[in-house]
């Protein structure tokens, strides 16, 4: 663990000058701020027992996940807080906690992560969101042609509500509802060593992947009732991805 959150901390806070100053700010403007609407403190709240509801760590630890989201809230108005975001504070403390400085650096590498997911987000710039949709949409369906072509011919029909759900609950949360606990720790070292210009391209093949091995069952669940095929795939809970990700290279 000592070795991810040096690694974590270097990729996303910066060189230890970034950091202590980081560190500083934190102390000194962010750790105490609660001023935000009573709605948004509602979501938050409402969201806090659905995180990981099944990891007792996470359970225990509610309170200051819940605590370093209004805090982010209170600074970053324009973020605020969105569904999804309680995921990956909750991910980013566990690895953080029990050091030092374990709130600021929870805090600040989430606002980086934010940052790198934020053109994922449709309320921030819809062109933006449809650019980088369609981008890595094209790239995909031709990958599935070529490897799945049965399973290429469902989802086509499906193409642009498949798209932007996947956009929106696998991409922006970095698979944290689509990967067990237990390893998704070990996909976000991938996440946060590749330099941000490859992200969507990594997201891109780690789907494809996850598309190829659920193929059958998808395709059983398709014959059995194709309504509800977008269904089968959001449905997915992968196991193994240390596999899957040995077999990406971008």
């Amino acid at each position: 663990m000592d070795e991810r959150r040096k690694q974590w901390r270097c990729r996303l806070m910066g060189g230890p000058k970034s950091i202590a100053r980081k560190r500083e700010v934190f102390d000194t403007y962010v750790r105490d701020r609660r001023d935000i609407s009573d709605d948004i403190l509602r979501t938050i709240q409402r969201d806090m027992p659905r995180t990981y509801p099944k990891v007792e760590w996470v359970s225990e630890h509610l309170a200051d996940i819940e605590s370093l989201l209004i805090a982010y809230a209170a600074v970053q108005k324009g973020d605020s807080y969105l569904q999804g975001f309680n995921y990956h504070m909750t991910i980013l403390y566990h690895v953080f906690q029990g050091t030092e400085h374990a709130f600021a650096d929870t805090w600040w590498c989430f606002a980086r992560i934010v940052g790198l997911i934020r053109p994922l987000m449709p309320d921030f710039n819809t062109t933006w969101f449809q650019w980088a949709r369609r981008h890595w949409t094209d790239d995909l369906f031709k990958r599935i042609r070529r490897s799945r072509p049965y399973l290429h011919s469902i989802i086509e029909t499906h193409k642009e509500h498949f798209s932007t759900l996947v956009t929106c609950k696998w991409f922006m949360l970095w698979f944290a509802q689509t990967v067990p606990w237990t390893d998704i720790f070990e996909l976000w070292d991938i996440f946060i060593q590749v330099p941000p210009k490859h992200l969507l391209k990594t997201y891109t093949l780690i789907t494809h992947e996850i598309l190829k091995e659920a193929a059958p069952t998808i395709t059983y669940s398709y014959s059995n009732d194709p309504a509800n095929v977008l269904h089968a795939l959001l449905s997915i809970r992968v196991k193994g991805i240390q596999k899957m990700a040995a077999r990406i290279v971008v």
